[in-house]
């Protein structure tokens, strides 16, 4: 199986049945709760970037006042390549630790408008997944989560980004091992779900949602959860 450093990963091994009938509960309860999610990005490649970068340990609130904020300022990502670090400091100061992210933004957009001309990604639609996931993350700072929010969110490539919520749920309602690492669930999701976009969308958003309204970190609401039936975190604390 390929490393998480690129994206090329095979499938080990089918689903069991366990798992399917699991997984198959999971994705029921939960849609018939929040709904089929089918929304993706509406921003290019280059802002969902951006934006990912300023999304880092802040709040979607204050990431949009920092996202909104640069543009207005600088009028485009050109203008924010060429601001200096202390003004794009500024602009994202609603997003935590700007005093990281500001030099970070302005070396991506150097680089991405060196290497290519234009502060653009809209060239990755064009590319295999592997090949976009392996240029992403040679820009300053990108790391594999941040590269597949890109991907999925608005190039719809079938990748599956495993955020703290998606990782919580996943592994304690059963569908991976307990102690599996949030950076080993990339992989492991996508041993077990369909390789189509739109399936992973739905299975992100929703263990978002879930992971942020009922099944959170320091207080899950196990009482109240439509999937506790069949949830291993559940069961235990039944006990």
């Amino acid at each position: 199986m390929g490393s998480l450093r690129g994206f090329k990963v095979k499938w080990r091994t089918m689903p069991t049945p366990d798992i399917k009938q699991k997984l198959d509960h999971l994705l029921s309860a939960l849609e018939a709760l929040y709904g089929r999610q089918r929304r993706y990005s509406t921003k290019s490649p280059m802002d969902q970037l951006i934006a990912t970068v300023l999304s880092q340990r802040t709040t979607y609130a204050d990431e949009r006042k920092a996202f909104t904020k640069l543009l207005h300022t600088y009028g485009n990502w050109r203008g924010v390549a060429a601001a200096p670090v202390s003004g794009i400091e500024e602009c994202i100061a609603s997003s935590r630790w700007p005093e990281v992210k500001a030099p970070r933004i302005k070396d991506i957009l150097n680089l991405i408008i060196d290497r290519y001309g234009e502060p653009t990604l809209d060239f990755l639609a064009e590319m295999d997944t592997e090949a976009a996931q392996n240029l992403l993350m040679e820009l300053p700072g990108v790391g594999f989560k941040s590269a597949t929010f890109v991907l999925l969110f608005s190039l719809r490539k079938p990748v599956i980004p495993v955020d703290t919520h998606v990782h919580r749920v996943s592994t304690r309602y059963g569908i991976l091992p307990a102690k599996m690492t949030q950076a080993k669930a990339h992989s492991a999701l996508l041993d077990i779900l369909p390789r189509e976009a739109d399936k992973l969308l739905n299975y992100h958003k929703l263990l978002f949602k879930h992971g942020q309204r009922t099944c959170t970190w320091s207080s899950p609401r196990c009482p109240d959860c439509v999937v506790a039936d069949r949830c291993d975190y559940a069961a235990a604390r039944r006990k």
